[in-house]
């Protein structure tokens, strides 16, 4: 190579590291946000056309006062998370990386969390994680520890009605048995809980555990896989995760418990939230991106985290989960609040797969949770509304109970989603997402309240399906069918 081109790289080189420290020189301390985020920790994303060298790195590491480095590769491209050293400020290093021209955005871990006046069971132990997030070993009133992954149990042959499906009143209220004389699912459709994990052996749920296939050693993923402890065990130590399983996908016909939305269905277990039903967004993200990965076509996210737009690595695994042609189906909230004036993400973020669900009630209204709390709307950012209230379903220990708010809600529509998949697996997110909110049932309540201003309706949505006008046939009169 010339001389002189060497010269003119080595002035660029010199340029490009006095523009760096100018530009980490800065020492503003202001806030860069009021929603809560996990101490000391910062997630980063490179831009992708900004080459980086070993140097360039062990000096930006050194500025921004960097502990540890975690680098993930699995549909992050080019994101790293940084454990700070003890004393660093967050603020400043978020303030010296988003100067730095190869950095496209840092920004907090922000901690998320289940939705307030979602109650955890009495009985476990407060979880505060490490540094590496592995969380808690749970002991509860119903499982201590965390079980084994039992074998999945045979059908239940001829099917056997469930004896506690009468309990379960949305079910009549969006017309699933209706929708069920067409169709009863099926386990080739897959959703993602991703919540505190599942109950993977209550007796209402393993048969429609997913299984993955072709697994090879006990240590591999076989029902999902658990975030927080960073194994294949995503064992549910609160509640939340397995009542919204419930709501999806209980299995029917087994003469057990409840049936779910689709009886038939894959239920993946994504743990994030731990036993107190707080995650953070690095596991957030991490958990989309394995669901979409292992084949899940919907994923239901049951939870949220205050309200700031800048949590840009969750928006872009949304973005990425669109991509693979996933639905991600999210719980509006309940505050109480309208979301088109203050927003809660990630039921904001604007995204074509995503469906924010309000909760109702069996008056077929806005649901109001007490002490204050009710659903969130909004007439331009919440997409439709779902039974929501004193929704009846499994918890962990083959036990039952009731709970309220938009988390009981979305497992519905994704529940609803599931089954509509099953009678087309060709159909797109898009076909799924509008054949729900096109026929939904309008109601005077959610009016001006939702984009669609109704609550779902699984009769008319699969019978649209059926019908090749495209219109909903009023008089379809289906026989019963099997489980």
């Amino acid at each position: 190579m010339h001389v002189s081109h060497w010269r003119a790289l080595r002035f660029a080189a010199m340029a490009f590291a006095l523009s760096f420290s100018a530009a980490l020189a800065a020492d503003t301390t202001e806030p860069v946000t009021k929603t809560p985020y996990a101490p000391g920790e910062v997630i980063v994303k490179f831009k992708s056309d900004i080459r980086r060298n070993k140097v360039f790195m062990q000096q930006l590491y050194q500025e921004v006062g960097v502990a540890k480095v975690r680098k993930f590769k699995l549909g992050f491209g080019s994101i790293e998370h940084y454990q700070l050293a003890e004393g660093a400020s967050v603020e400043k290093a978020i303030q010296k990386l988003t100067k730095t021209v190869a950095v496209e955005y840092a920004q907090p871990n922000y901690i998320l969390k289940l939705f307030r006046n979602e109650d955890v069971l009495d009985g476990y132990d407060d979880c505060h994680p490490p540094v590496e997030f592995l969380g808690c070993v749970p002991f509860g009133e119903f499982i201590e520890g965390r079980p084994g992954i039992a074998p999945k149990p045979s059908p239940v042959e001829p099917p056997v009605a469930d004896p506690q499906q009468n309990k379960v009143w949305g079910l009549n209220a969006i017309s699933a048995p209706e929708a069920w004389k067409v169709t009863t699912g099926s386990q080739g459709i897959v959703v993602a809980v991703i919540d505190t994990g599942i109950d993977y052996n209550h007796e209402d749920l393993s048969f429609n555990m997913w299984r993955r296939p072709g697994v090879e050693s006990e240590e591999d993923d076989i029902v999902g896989w658990d975030f927080v402890h960073d194994d294949n065990l995503p064992f549910d130590d609160h509640m939340h995760g397995t009542h919204v399983a419930g709501t999806i996908g209980a299995v029917g016909g087994n003469a057990l418990g409840i049936v779910g939305v689709s009886p038939k269905v894959s239920l993946m277990a994504v743990k994030f939230l731990t036993a107190r039903g707080s995650g953070t967004t690095l596991d957030a993200i991490r958990s989309i991106d394995y669901a979409v990965e292992r084949g899940a076509r919907i994923l239901n996210n049951s939870w949220g985290g205050g309200a700031d737009p800048n949590n840009n690595a969750l928006r872009e695994s949304i973005g990425r989960a669109e991509a693979r042609g996933v639905l991600f189906v999210v719980a509006a909230g309940n505050d109480g609040t309208d979301n088109d004036r203050r927003p809660t993400y990630p039921a904001s973020f604007r995204a074509a797969n995503l469906i924010a669900v309000a909760a109702t009630d069996s008056n077929d209204k806005i649901a109001s949770f007490g002490g204050g709390y009710g659903s969130n709307y909004g007439k331009t950012s919440v997409h439709l509304g779902a039974p929501g209230k004193d929704v009846y379903s499994s918890v962990p220990g083959n036990r039952y109970r009731g709970a309220s708010g938009t988390s009981m809600a979305t497992p519905m529509v994704a529940g609803a989603a599931a089954l509509l998949w099953s009678m087309n697996p060709n159909m797109t997110f898009l076909d799924v997402k509008n054949r729900l909110m096109a026929t939904v049932d309008p109601l005077p309540t959610l009016q001006g309240k939702t984009i669609t201003g109704g609550r779902i309706n699984l009769a008319r949505a699969v019978v649209t399906e059926l019908d090749s006008g495209g219109e909903y046939d009023d008089e379809y009169d289906g026989e019963d069918g099997d489980w």
